[in-house]
C-alpha cells in the first residue's frame, strides 16, 4: 500500500460536497477534479433508488480511481450512513477494486443534512476504519446564486447546509444577468450572517479555479458557529440516547418531512412530443412542490442518443442531447423528489409517459 491508502499512518482526507437539489454538485464535481491532480474516489449519494449521478460523471480516468453511487440517504438511512461507505470503499482498496486512493469525495443527496455525517466524521472511533483511515478535510456547500437565498430561508436542511460549509461554491452567478450586482450583495451578506468564516469561491469567475476547493485541510465544525455547535449537539447519538421521551423536539430536526422520491425505469424510447408534454402538465401541475426531476431519455428519432432531462421546482433547464449513452444502461431513467404532492396522483401520471404497447415509432 502506498503512503495516503488505508493501512498507513496517514489517513486519506474526505471531501463533503453537499448543497440543496439542483445547486449544481455533480457539474462542480467534474470541474473540481482536475487533470494530474491526486487520484480521487468518488461516492455520489442519491435519494432515489435509481442511480442517475454516477453515470454523469465525465472525469478523466487518469484522475479518478474508484466511483461509486450509493442510494438512499446518507444522513439518516441505516447501513447508508458515511462510516459504512468509507468501510466499503476501505475494503474494495483492500481487494484491489482501485488503485491509489489519494483523497475521497462524497457527494451528498441534495436532501441530507450535514450534522449526522459530520457528527460520524468527528466522533468515529480511532479504532474503526473510519476513525483511523480516513479523516474530514473539508465540507463544500454549493449554493445557488439564483434560488439560494429562498432555499436557505424556506427550508432548514438547506440553511444548515450553509452553515456547516468551510468551503462554498457560488453557483450560477452567470444566470443572474442584469440582476447580478444587487443578488450578489444580497448573497454575500447572507452568507456573512449565516457563516462569515467561510472561503467562498464563484465557481462562474473567469478566473475560477474550482479545483482549490479540494485543496488540503481539517475540518472543525466548532469553528462554524453557534448555531452549528448547537445542531450537531441535538444530532448527537449519545444525546439522543440520554433524551428524555417527553422531551419537546428541536425545530428544524425533521429533515425529509413530506419528502418522497419517485423512480421511473423505461426499456422502449418515447418520443420526444410526449417527452415535452408530460414536463409541461407536470411543472404546471406540481410547481415549486416538484424539487427536483432528473433523468436519462431515450427518444424514438435517435435512441443512440439521450437527452439528459433537468428540472428544479419550476425552473426547466434546457434539455441536452449527449451524443452516447455514458454507460452499457441504455433504459430511460427518471427521478422525481416530490414535496407534498398527492402520491397516488403522480403514480397515475407517470404512467402517461409509458411508451404504449403496440404503438409504431415516429
Amino acid at each position: 500500500m502506498t503512503g495516503n491508502e488505508p493501512g498507513t499512518t496517514e489517513p486519506i482526507p474526505v471531501f463533503l460536497l453537499t448543497g440543496f437539489l439542483g445547486s449544481g454538485k455533480t457539474t462542480l464535481l467534474n470541474r473540481m477534479i482536475a487533470p494530474g491532480g491526486p487520484r480521487t474516489a468518488v461516492i455520489v449519494n442519491e435519494y432515489g433508488d435509481v442511480p442517475i449521478d454516477n453515470d454523469l460523471i465525465q472525469v478523466d480516468s487518469e484522475d479518478m480511481t474508484f466511483a461509486e453511487t450509493s442510494t438512499g440517504c446518507i444522513c439518516c438511512e441505516p447501513g447508508n450512513d458515511i462510516v459504512s461507505t468509507l468501510a466499503r470503499l476501505s475494503e474494495a482498496i483492500d481487494d484491489g477494486k482501485t488503485g491509489i486512493v489519494e483523497r475521497v469525495v462524497i457527494e451528498t443527496t441534495g436532501l441530507a443534512d450535514p450534522a449526522p455525517i459530520i457528527n460520524q466524521m468527528l466522533m468515529a472511533s480511532p479504532y474503526s476504519i473510519a476513525g483511523r483511515y480516513f479523516a474530514l478535510a473539508s465540507v463544500i456547500t454549493t449554493l445557488d446564486a439564483v434560488r439560494g437565498e429562498a432555499t436557505v430561508d424556506e427550508r432548514i436542511v438547506g440553511h444548515k447546509q450553509l452553515a456547516f460549509a468551510d468551503r462554498i461554491a457560488l453557483t450560477k452567478s452567470d444566470l443572474l444577468a442584469h440582476e447580478q450586482a444587487g443578488r450578489r450583495e444580497a448573497l454575500d451578506a447572507l452568507i456573512a450572517r449565516i457563516n462569515p468564516g467561510a472561503h467562498v469561491v464563484d465557481v462562474q469567475a473567469p478566473l475560477a479555479q474550482p479545483e482549490t476547493l479540494l485543496s488540503p485541510g481539517s475540518y472543525g465544525a466548532t469553528e462554524r458557529g453557534t448555531n452549528v455547535a448547537a445542531w450537531l449537539a441535538a444530532e448527537s447519538p449519545v444525546a439522543r440516547a440520554f433524551a428524555k421521551s417527553s422531551a419537546p423536539s428541536i425545530a428544524g430536526l425533521s429533515r425529509h418531512s413530506g419528502i418522497y422520491t419517485k423512480s421511473m425505469v423505461m426499456e422502449e424510447p418515447i418520443s420526444a412530443r410526449d417527452l415535452v408534454t408530460f414536463i409541461d402538465i407536470l411543472r404546471r401541475a406540481a410547481g415549486s412542490r416538484l424539487l427536483r426531476l432528473k433523468g436519462l431519455v431515450g427518444l424514438e428519432d435517435d435512441p443512440d442518443r439521450p437527452m439528459l432531462v433537468h428540472l428544479v421546482q419550476d425552473i426547466f433547464h434546457p434539455p441536452l442531447r449527449l451524443e452516447r449513452w455514458p454507460s452499457e444502461d441504455r433504459r430511460t431513467r427518471l427521478v422525481l423528489i416530490a414535496d407534498g404532492i398527492d402520491e397516488a396522483a403522480l403514480d397515475s401520471f407517470l404512467k402517461t409517459l409509458e411508451p404504449k404497447p403496440g404503438r409504431k415509432r415516429a
